[in-house]
């Protein structure tokens, strides 16, 4: 066998290792391919579906199928449904809504403009083309009554699905999707009307994807997975419609639609889905009361049964515990096993156990609202042991090292990032390659060691018994840094106000924090999985940002002190040497006169400089690197796609980023670094005594902040940043020019960078 058989014989076997890792799902769609779905096609063409672990197939429709029965009966996990699933709930059908991705349905009457069917009430005595389904042209049916026509007066015909039947007169109006047969109409130059209810106040859902209850008490992962790809897919494809279109016309055109028809369906329905006004996937408790009492209306459904609308609408924060687990919870209190010296992750202090693992105890404990139980074993493999003889006791893991064949283990709580600590003038490390045959400290102990040593062989390993150790020996140069578990790392550093250290890169491996069990213990790993599935983004940013916060904080801050000393001396000077009326007098002044600077030299809406002032502290330094021959260096940086921001959450929330971008800037710079606003989203920050190298690790570190920092929006908020330093033929304009210009670069080659000149 030849070496090329051979390696596609490893390809395809490690392609089937990786499928099988993957939870195979489907999605049945309510009606051919078309852009009406091209949420889900971009979700899985982008691998976001994958990201949360799912294999998903994309069921076409069919005539024989039966939507709802399909998914209450498994052969479909999920599908798509239009508003009268709240009936079906109403008659007991246990179905859960995820999302509605158009907030008007697309359904619409439509008539020929020489039908002289100009308003509802012209439909009487009219040949009318809709599905024999009375729940599905609900919304149509409730505008044709509001308008005091009785649908007994209209000759309703079935369904043809043949445009053509319109065109030729063999119907007077047709039920059509506000997204297609407008544009088919059009190009043919044939005039229309469009009777659309939510014209009349019938915005009924459309494009509901939903599930059973089943599915979300039985695998509450796999519907966050789905609800979470999903949204995401649909953000992309109605951000990048034409883009879209072409892949559904590639890819899945079963209908041979043209491209430019798939077009005009993604703008259609970008706005029925409301997606500007941030509306996307939104389901509003008071629209679904609303959609139930016009059912009942109809008499579509007379002896409704009581059902809480939260048990329909899908909440992705909320634990779906069955019956049998709410029991076992009450019957069964459960106790974490912990140790008192593995910090930042288990920290003693006084007798109060607290730490990243305390704090995520009492989130789990707080949403299946149990009593916070603590057992306090010193080491792992007694914990273990005790965990072998008890289902209801846990503890927290981060390696295979802790597993054996008598335990199990929760889904991933969260990522722990490993990080390298190096004296504060060793470079930013972006890449672990730039280590090779440089002597790394690294506990010799550590799970860490081996993973490092196998995966990295060129580095020099330097074996130490504790961080301690490998601090020391990084602080004495004798090694180049050390390598360790990124909040261990930061917590080691602070403690010991090692002002001189710092961290200089982050790396892709990762251990992932889990719970460890009794593997007999099934319905309590369930009920944990539950729980940790809702924990926030936010809730994990609250805990990462109190123990990674002061990674990168080089001094001890004693700004506190004159800021409140000094002025207080000099308000006892005056109140001594000054009358009362003079005093006011002083004050009085010296408010307007901070008034008047702030005005001239801030900008009033990110409290940071302004363009006037950073042009004369800029102007400054120049004269003064010029006359020393001292270093400076510039960093211009932009917020990536801002327009969209503003465009799509408004003005204010586009603020408020600005706002809160400002404030992780200035709490990660020098004091005698100059941040100011350039203008719109574009920031400038003057580095005196600063060489490019510097400069670019702070570079580094602004762009992992910034990522890192939860802004309150469902977009990730990043910048490009570009880099430049003075030079002797460099005039005041040039080493700006270039900065901005390396900035520019990084915005069109994938933006989220450092581009250094």
């Amino acid at each position: 066998m030849n070496l090329s058989k051979l390696l596609i014989i490893l390809i395809l076997l490690m392609s089937n290792i990786t499928a099988k890792n993957l939870e195979k799902v489907s999605i049945q769609l309510d009606w051919l391919h078309q852009f009406q779905f091209a949420g889900y096609y971009i979700a899985k063409e982008k691998g976001y579906f994958e990201d949360e672990g799912l294999d998903v197939n994309i069921k076409e429709f069919n005539f024989n199928v039966n939507l709802l029965d399909d998914v209450l009966n498994f052969k479909s996990e999920y599908a798509i449904g239009k508003s009268s699933l709240i009936i079906d709930r109403l008659e007991g059908k246990q179905v859960v809504l995820l999302s509605a991705i158009y907030q008007e349905s697309p359904m619409v009457l439509i008539s020929l403009k020489n039908s002289n069917i100009n308003k509802p009430t012209d439909l009487k005595n009219k040949k009318v083309m809709l599905t024999p389904d009375a729940r599905s042209t609900a919304s149509i049916n409730s505008m044709i009554i509001s308008q005091g026509l009785k649908l007994k007066d209209i000759n309703f015909q079935p369904h043809s699905f043949k445009l053509e039947d319109l065109i030729n007169g063999t119907t007077d109006a047709m039920g059509c999707y506000i997204s297609n047969e407008p544009y088919i109409l059009s190009k043919k130059n044939i005039d229309f009307t469009i009777h659309n209810p939510s014209d009349y106040g019938f915005d009924f859902y459309g494009g509901l994807l939903f599930t059973s209850k089943d599915e979300l008490n039985n695998h509450p992962s796999r519907v966050k997975g789905i609800y979470k790809a999903t949204l995401k897919g649909w953000e992309y494809a109605f951000n990048n419609i034409e883009e879209t279109s072409k892949l559904i016309f590639e890819k899945f055109n079963t209908q041979k639609k043209s491209l430019d028809s798939l077009i005009y369906e993604g703008y259609a329905l970008k706005k029925l889905a409301q997606y500007d006004k941030g509306l996307l996937g939104k389901i509003d408790l008071e629209k679904i009361e609303e959609i139930k009492r016009l059912y009942l209306l109809l008499g579509l459904k007379k002896d409704a049964i009581n059902f809480r609308l939260d048990d329909l609408i899908y909440d992705v924060n909320k634990i779906a515990l069955s019956k049998e687990e709410k029991d076992y919870l009450k019957d069964n209190p459960i106790t974490l096993l912990s140790n008192s010296n593995f910090p930042p992750f288990t920290i003693k202090n006084d007798k109060i156990i607290s730490g990243i693992e305390l704090d995520y105890w009492n989130i789990i404990t707080k949403k299946l609202n149990i009593k916070k139980n603590i057992n306090i074993i010193e080491e792992s493999y007694e914990a273990v042991k005790e965990i072998k003889n008890n289902v209801n006791y846990i503890k927290f893991a981060y390696s295979s090292n802790d597993y054996t064949k008598n335990t199990t283990t929760t889904k991933s709580i969260t990522n722990i990032k490993i990080g390298l600590a190096t004296l504060i003038n060793k470079p930013f490390i972006s890449d672990i390659s730039e280590l090779d045959n440089k002597r790394i400290a690294i506990s010799k102990y550590s799970t860490l060691y081996s993973l490092f040593k196998n995966k990295y062989p060129n580095i020099n390993y330097v074996e130490v018994d504790d961080f301690e150790e490998g601090l020391k020996l990084t602080s004495q140069k004798k090694v180049f840094g050390l390598i360790g578990k990124l909040p261990s790392l930061s917590y080691a550093i602070t403690q010991k106000s090692l002002t001189n250290m710092k961290i200089s890169g982050t790396f892709d491996e990762k251990f992932k924090m889990k719970l460890l069990l009794n593997n007999e213990n099934e319905i309590l790993k369930n009920i944990l999985n539950k729980a940790i599935y809702t924990i926030k983004d936010e809730e994990k940013y609250k805990i990462k940002n109190k123990y990674y916060s002061v990674i990168y904080q080089t001094t001890i801050d004693y700004s506190w002190l004159y800021k409140i000393v000094v002025p207080l001396l000099i308000i006892i000077i005056i109140v001594i040497i000054s009358n009362r009326k003079l005093n006011k007098e002083v004050k009085k002044r010296k408010i307007i006169e901070e008034k008047l600077h702030k005005v001239a030299n801030v900008d009033a809406l990110t409290n940071v400089y302004n363009r006037r002032k950073i042009e004369s502290l800029y102007n400054r330094e120049l004269i003064r690197v010029k006359r020393y021959q001292r270093e400076l260096s510039i960093i211009f940086f932009d917020i990536d796609d801002f327009k969209l921001i503003n465009d799509q959450l408004g003005h204010a929330i586009g603020d408020e980023v600005l706002i809160k971008l400002s404030t992780v800037v200035k709490n990660n710079i020098r004091s005698t670094d100059f941040f100011g606003r350039w203008g719109g989203e574009e920031f400038v920050i003057i580095l005196p005594e600063t060489n490019k190298i510097k400069a670019t690790n702070v570079a580094h570190i602004l762009k992992e902040k910034i990522s890192a920092t939860d802004f309150n929006i469902e977009k990730e908020v990043t910048c490009s940043f570009g880099v430049s330093q003075f030079e002797e033929t460099d005039s005041g304009d040039s080493l700006l020019t270039r900065a901005d210009d390396a900035m520019y670069y990084v915005k069109r080659n994938g933006k989220n960078n450092v581009k250094v000149v």
